[in-house]
């Protein structure tokens, strides 16, 4: 891991990449996703921790719409 950026793993339904792509994007491009494996719904979440408390409250809003799981969460994610 590099020390100047976080990275999160998520499973998510492969349906949901590109919203969720799109919804990092539009808040100020807050992460970059990037896809590791599109046909198991496998994505990194690559930000600067300055931008993880943002992060995790983007992903808890998102627990009440769609299905993802954490599969390898920064040092530093709640």
């Amino acid at each position: 891991m590099h020390e100047d950026s976080i990275q999160i793993q998520l499973e998510v339904d492969k349906k949901d990449i590109a919203y969720i792509v799109s919804l990092f994007e539009a808040y100020d491009e807050l992460a970059v996703v990037r896809t590791l494996d599109a046909s198991r719904g496998l994505i990194e979440l690559v930000a600067s921790p300055d931008y993880l408390d943002d992060i995790n409250k983007l992903l808890q809003h998102l627990k009440g719409e769609l299905f993802f799981r954490v599969l390898k969460p920064s040092k530093e994610t709640n």
